[in-house]
């Protein structure tokens, strides 16, 4: 039983009405181009970091009949590693999934100030709430665990778009996690969020249905990428690796190795390089807590629920 999806469009239509429409973050996945349908900011902006990556082929057809201008950001090896430092002095981790993913939204971000805008738009939240999440899938048959799994999700929601504000003069917009929004997806169904369509499981099923008819089959059907994927970022992981000698390997691991961290390859050390240049080892850091839980892999004092490391990204942390 699929619940009536024009109440999501128009609470959506309700919300992108009253924010600012001057700039976007688009990825050309269905959460910013719904954002873009409905404010039809005077910028857009993808970032790609090669010209055949998905994002900039989904985008270029998202923005099609749309009024706003495309910037599209083809940024260099330079660029990238400068804001890789600022992305961890900032969320004072060396995760790679989470550098690799935001990484990509800070360079987006910082484009839309040179530009002179005061505000984005950001699509973040839709996985959240409406299952968009790949690895949701396996559950689609037992709803108690997927029930978990998301509630899970939406408790250890942290996304880095919550703290440019604090550290540029760029006001964030992110529409999918206005309060209607996150209790309109309380009320849905396991169907309403994931469901098969060409014998494929597609998350947020809802939303797809609902706005086929404004942004098309290839927009709506288009599988989930995680941005490092879709802008291409994964494949710079090799050309950071290689701006670190394997000595220097070898005496990063085992200095790390006394400061409790285990470091798991080269991408990692260089991260951990960078948060080094700002932080204490994370085992040495006080922090007031009531759990005496700690990370098996960076010993950082556990603060969340789940067994994913945010500080190093190690997962499963069993303790």
């Amino acid at each position: 039983m699929f619940s009536d999806g024009s109440d999501i469009v128009n609470l959506l239509k309700g919300i992108c009405n009253s924010i600012p429409h001057e700039a976007i973050l688009l990825s050309g996945g269905l959460d910013s181009s719904i954002l873009l349908h409905l404010t039809q900011p005077k910028n857009a902006i993808t970032i790609t970091l090669n010209y055949y990556s998905n994002d900039l082929k989904f985008s270029s057809l998202a923005i099609k009949g749309a009024k706003s201008f495309h910037h599209i950001i083809n940024p260099d090896l330079n660029e990238i590693i400068n804001s890789i430092r600022e992305l961890v002095s900032i969320s004072k981790t060396f995760d790679p999934i989470y550098i690799r993913n935001n990484v990509v939204q800070l360079i987006g971000c910082k484009h839309a100030i040179n530009l002179g805008c005061k505000t984005i738009i950001i699509g973040d939240g839709a996985d959240e709430l409406f299952a968009g999440y790949n690895y949701l899938h396996k559950y689609v048959n037992e709803p108690q665990i997927l029930c978990r799994k998301i509630k899970d999700l939406f408790d250890n929601m942290d996304f880095f778009s919550n703290r440019i504000s604090k550290f540029y003069k760029l006001k964030v917009y992110l529409p999918f996690l206005e309060q209607q929004i996150i209790e309109f997806s309380k009320t849905l169904t396991i169907n309403d969020k994931i469901s098969r369509y060409e014998g494929c499981l597609y998350g947020k099923f809802l939303l797809r249905q609902h706005f086929l008819p404004i942004l098309g089959e290839e927009i709506v059907w288009r599988k989930k990428e995680a941005l490092e994927i879709g802008s291409g970022m994964n494949m710079y992981v090799s050309k950071i690796e290689e701006l670190v000698e394997n000595e220097q390997y070898v005496y990063g691991v085992q200095k790390a190795a006394k400061e409790g961290v285990k470091i798991r390859n080269k991408e990692h050390l260089f991260y951990y390089n960078f948060y080094r240049q700002f932080f204490a080892p994370p085992g040495n850091v006080q922090k007031k807590q009531t759990s005496t839980k700690k990370c098996t892999f960076c010993n950082t004092a556990w603060e969340w629920r789940g067994n994913y490391c945010k500080v190093c990204g190690a997962y499963p942390v069993k303790n």
